[in-house]
């Protein structure tokens, strides 16, 4: 709870340009005035240069470290019990509470009330700590623990016994997809597939026998699984032909979630019977397109949707890349007119059919808001506004152009001298 408390405190800070009173603080943390002193001395003892108190507000010095922030969250985050039971189980998949008790160095009764804790978490991804393990299908398992330490780098990449490796997957790409990796794609495909190849025991004894979910076989027929087919093939030689293609489903939905090969490229060779993400992507995107004026920017914007709608499509669970402070912060600054999209988008026949639990509702919203935000200024709908100055010409354009600058922080503006035939 304390850690939760520090990490808040220092992202409010950073939400709110650096400073903050110290009553604005107690008031967004939920906290007395002597907690809060608390806090500052537990992260001035981390770091005496982080913070500056003065008498009435707390700052988050600037220019500061971003690596120093970036390690005092990783560090907060190792001290988490409930970070470190979840971590220990993938390390180790089989454990009995008495020896996860003693792996953490706490008593059977604190093990049995944090399993419950994990629980409560897992449930949303149809994952349990149960009968000494991690259960529930395979790719939940991996969904749930890829993001688990790809979101958390700096304790992933302390992964025991886990080399971090692409395993060939960059030239194969190169090669067979025309799609030349960069720096992070490639880390995020050598996450993945160390963590199938980390865990290849419990693959084989486990996850590979589960039953094949529904969209198994036409995803088989697409070219994307068959290229996947043919790269663990021809790179990892030692699996037999079953354990290959429960690999190349895994992978397949993994591809479709995460943006490793670029999108065009995913959709095309991905397109399978029954995947209704393609027909949801058409509709949104004519929403989107008769809300706002793209121009050359919206294909990052569909990339962006493509890969969102198959995550809330293909599995249970979302996991955010953004903490709630941050989700609020951009919830605040969303506009009537946003919102209103928003709803358009979620009135679709087709994603009322899907009848989406709560959680993936609010995960579609908070979703919308971060995608559409950048784009505000480019709603069709524009405000005019026509100036009638008495300025002389050489400083009269100097003004509109600075008001229009005001204008538009949130607001899609135009303005421009007035002329009497036009509508404002």
């Amino acid at each position: 709870h304390k850690s939760l408390q520090i990490y808040s405190l220092l992202m409010e800070l950073h939400l709110k340009n650096n400073h903050l009173s110290k009553t604005e603080l107690c008031t967004c943390l939920k906290i007395t005035a002597p907690t809060l002193t608390q806090l500052i001395e537990h992260i001035n003892s981390f770091d005496p240069h982080i913070l500056k108190v003065t008498r009435h507000e707390v700052i988050l010095e600037l220019p500061y470290k971003s690596s120093t922030i970036t390690n005092l969250n990783h560090t907060l985050l190792a001290t988490s019990p409930k970070f470190q039971l979840l971590d220990t189980y993938f390390k180790h998949s089989y454990l009995t509470r008495e020896e996860a008790a003693q792996q953490l160095n706490i008593s059977l009764t604190s093990i049995n009330k944090l399993v419950g804790e994990c629980n409560t978490l897992l449930k949303e991804f149809k994952l349990e700590l149960k009968q000494n393990m991690v259960r529930g299908l395979g790719i939940q398992y991996f969904y749930f623990y890829y993001n688990f330490y790809w979101n958390n780098p700096h304790i992933g990449n302390g992964l025991d016994n886990i080399v971090l490796s692409d395993h060939g997957f960059k030239d194969f790409a190169s090669t067979k997809l025309n799609c030349d990796l960069n720096i992070i794609q490639v880390q995020q495909i050598s996450l993945w597939l160390s963590l199938l190849s980390a865990k290849h025991e419990l693959l084989q004894k486990y996850f590979v026998h589960e039953e094949r979910p529904e969209n198994f076989y036409a995803i088989r027929e697409t070219p994307l699984f068959q290229i996947l087919l043919t790269y663990f093939k021809q790179n990892w030689t030692y699996l037999n032909v079953s354990i290959i293609e429960y690999y190349s489903y895994l992978t397949f939905i993994f591809l479709n979630i995460h943006n490793v090969i670029y999108y065009p490229i995913t959709e095309i060779n991905s397109l399978f019977v029954g995947s209704e993400c393609q027909q949801l992507l058409e509709q949104v995107t004519t929403i989107l397109t008769n809300s706002y004026s793209f121009n050359d920017n919206f294909i990052s914007l569909r990339s962006s949707l493509y890969f969102t709608i198959n995550k809330l499509l293909l599995l249970d669970g979302y996991y955010y890349a953004y903490d709630v402070l941050v989700l609020k912060n951009s919830a605040r600054k969303t506009q009537p007119f946003e919102e209103k999209v928003i709803q358009e988008i979620l009135q679709i026949p087709v994603s009322l059919g899907f009848k989406l639990p709560a959680y993936k509702l609010t995960a579609i919203r908070d979703n919308l808001r971060m995608m559409i935000y950048p784009y505000k200024n480019l709603k069709r709908q524009a405000l005019q506004i026509g100036v009638i100055s008495q300025l002389p010409i050489a400083t009269r354009y100097a003004y509109i152009t600075g008001m229009q600058n005001i204008l538009n922080k949130d607001h899609n503006v135009v303005v421009s001298d007035f002329v009497a035939h036009n509508h404002y």
